[in-house]
């Protein structure tokens, strides 16, 4: 039986696999709980659209992102780029 290849990631797909692997550490641990919350609470209405939907639905493309958050692709871009301006700088300070 011949060995399937895997899928390509759609594009956006790797980054909001990362963002969401980061949120989860960030929220499991209770020294970074507020903050991250805060950071969040901080966002752009897009900006925490685009978070929970990676947190409800899991990581997607950014065809289907911005279909789901009922942004444009520029919106979703915008959006994920200041969510992963968050999660780096928490992650700077938590480390």
């Amino acid at each position: 039986m011949a060995k399937k290849k895997p899928r390509e990631a759609k594009p956006g797909e790797l980054r909001g696999i990362s963002l969401l692997e980061v949120l989860e550490k960030l929220f499991k641990r209770p020294e970074s709980r507020i903050d991250a919350q805060r950071m969040l609470n901080a966002l752009s209405k897009n900006g925490q659209t685009y978070a929970r939907h990676l947190v409800m639905s899991g990581p997607t493309g950014n065809v289907e992102a911005a279909k789901s958050c009922g942004l444009t692709p520029d919106e979703l871009e915008a959006a994920a780029a200041e969510l992963e301006k968050g999660v780096r700088s928490l992650m700077s300070q938590n480390i």
